[in-house]
């Protein structure tokens, strides 16, 4: 009798294990209609994703201009300053005054270089790049937002310069292009600095520009003015050929400071 109990129950367990087992099967598979609007959902929330919240061309630059070290910006407002106030020195004839200024021209590219290769000379420049952007794209967005503080600083030295009764030919003459080429070969050279990454070769190399615009604005002043030839150097085409031309030697440094720039990336990261 109890036998015959414990085979019944036996039997009535491996009923409702079966039963289960079959009822298991059907939950296990979701219906194909349901599954695909699941995954259909589930890819349109990952598009809604972002990793990385896109900021804005301004915003991007923000951030480069609050990396720049608070040496740069005193010495980005110092210059102009000392700018206007040796044109408005009543002191010094203007030979001299444009001497000085044709001397110190350089000052703002040898600020800026120093300052974009800060990455390099701190060690620093694959933790920079590994956070956010490439290399290039941050030495662009640095070369522009000095490019900017350089034109502020400009505006107000030529109008420093008008107000103080000198012209715009000769402003652009013995300042801005100096500015515009010094800039261009500080550029050029970037290369040698940044591989040896010592802050001393933009200053040399400042020093060495300087030494070369006193002797050029020297020579404009004296011997060309001897011959009447100064005067031609002041006339509209030849101010916009040298405008023109400055601008564009500088734009061709930028070009390949970036594009030089990205080759040495690759080719510290290659390890091939």
């Amino acid at each position: 009798m109890k036998r015959r109990k414990d085979r019944e129950m036996e039997r009535q367990i491996r009923s409702i294990l079966n039963q289960a087992e079959m009822e298991e099967g059907d939950w296990g598979r979701p219906e194909e209609g349901r599954k695909q609007e699941t995954l259909a959902f589930l890819r349109a929330q990952r598009r809604k994703i972002r990793l990385r919240p896109r900021k804005s061309f301004a915003e991007r630059l923000l951030d480069q201009a609050s990396w720049l070290s608070p040496g740069v910006w005193l010495g980005q407002l110092a210059v102009p300053v000392l700018f206007c106030l040796l044109l408005g020195n009543e002191g010094l004839e203007k030979r001299d005054t444009l001497l000085v200024l044709s001397a110190c021209a350089p000052l703002p590219g040898v600020i800026g270089l120093i300052e974009l290769l800060r990455s390099w000379q701190s060690g620093m420049w694959e933790l920079e790049e590994a956070c956010r952007y490439h290399l290039q794209q941050i030495q662009g967005m640095r070369l522009l937002v000095l490019g900017i503080a350089d034109s502020a600083g400009t505006a107000v030295v030529f109008a420093a310069g008008l107000l103080n009764g000198y012209s715009a030919g000769m402003l652009l003459l013995f300042f801005l292009f100096p500015l515009l080429v010094s800039d261009s070969v500080f550029l050029l050279l970037a290369g040698v600095f940044r591989r040896g990454a010592k802050g001393l070769v933009p200053v040399l190399a400042g020093l060495g520009m300087g030494i070369f615009w006193i002797y050029q604005a020297s020579w404009l002043l004296d011997v060309l003015d001897m011959l009447h030839v100064l005067e031609s150097y002041r006339s509209l085409p030849v101010l916009a050929a040298l405008l023109f031309g400055g601008l564009g030697l500088l734009a061709f440094a930028c070009a390949r400071f970036l594009n030089e720039t990205g080759k040495e990336e690759q080719r510290l990261w290659n390890c091939a």
